[in-house]
């Protein structure tokens, strides 16, 4: 699929740039060796799937657990990576995430911003080897919804359509400036799909709350915080999401789903004449 190369609409906030073409290639590199696939996980695979979040510094991929020991390995030998904490304040204080090892980009003053965090498949609940979507980069640079039987119709009430189809045709960037993947190197990038990655939020969600006392903190407002982005962005507070959404997650899941849903209220779009009718409406005193 070809970008079409046009400035980055304004009220979108893009990810840092990294340093030039290939910057991930042994990242790539290594999980080809061992025939795993490049999964991405949190902001990252949110973007594609039409969340407006910002990607910050952390790159977060599934891997399968029978892996897991060998490919953080793997990257720790490349002599390019150093083992460091969690960040809680991009996690939303979520002690959860304090198993998850993240490895940061070495640099000569110690300071690169770029990590990646390698998510079990034990521990973010979702299995590697389940229904996937193809995606372009590990960045999006503007928020694209690939899997389009979730997009907005124009005639709903402040929604948009911002599937990778009619994105691509009002000419909106969908590729950042600089690849994760060098020109020779085109190996596949995938999301999970969105009832999948709802499920695992879900699941992690029900487990915060079941074994709280094992997670000092704010556990639960990460996914509380992807769960209502989902709901906000996706619009699923509307019938035609509602129905189509709710039948494809786990039975365990819908209901939980449903408060969610339901405890969403959307706010109105102020537009001046909106605010004019508020002003004319105020009582007088």
């Amino acid at each position: 699929m070809e970008q079409v190369p046009t400035a980055s609409p304004a009220e979108e906030k893009q990810p840092d740039r990294p340093l030039e073409d290939g910057y991930l290639d042994d990242v790539f590199a290594i999980l080809k060796a061992r025939q795993h696939p490049f999964v991405l996980l949190e902001e990252s695979a949110l973007r594609w799937m039409g969340l407006r979040v910002y990607a910050d510094e952390d790159l977060d991929l599934l891997i399968r657990d029978s892996e897991m020991q060998s490919i953080e390995a793997d990257l720790l030998a490349t002599d390019r990576y150093e083992l460091v904490e969690q960040n809680l304040q991009l996690r939303l204080s979520d002690t959860y995430t304090q198993q998850v090892p993240r490895l940061r980009l070495k640099t000569n003053d110690n300071t690169s911003p770029y990590c990646i965090s390698l998510w079990s498949e034990h521990v973010y609940m979702l299995d590697i080897d389940g229904e996937k979507i193809e995606v372009l980069d590990p960045i999006a640079w503007n928020v694209i919804l690939m899997e389009e039987r979730f997009d907005l119709h124009p005639s709903w009430a402040q929604a948009s359509p911002i599937g990778y189809t009619k994105r691509r045709a009002n000419g909106v960037m969908i590729l950042p400036p600089t690849l994760a993947q060098s020109a020779y190197a085109k190996d596949p990038i995938y999301i999970p799909t969105i009832p999948r990655m709802l499920d695992a939020l879900l699941d992690q969600a029900r487990y915060g709350v079941t074994n709280a006392e094992n997670f000092p903190g704010k556990v639960g407002l990460r996914t509380s915080y992807h769960l209502r982005n989902f709901v906000r962005y996706l619009h699923l507070e509307k019938p035609q999401q509602r129905e189509k959404l709710l039948p494809m997650l786990a039975e365990r899941n819908q209901g939980q789903m449903e408060a969610a849903i339901n405890k969403f209220k959307r706010k109105p779009l102020l537009t001046l004449a909106s605010l004019r009718q508020q002003k004319l409406e105020k009582p007088l005193r």
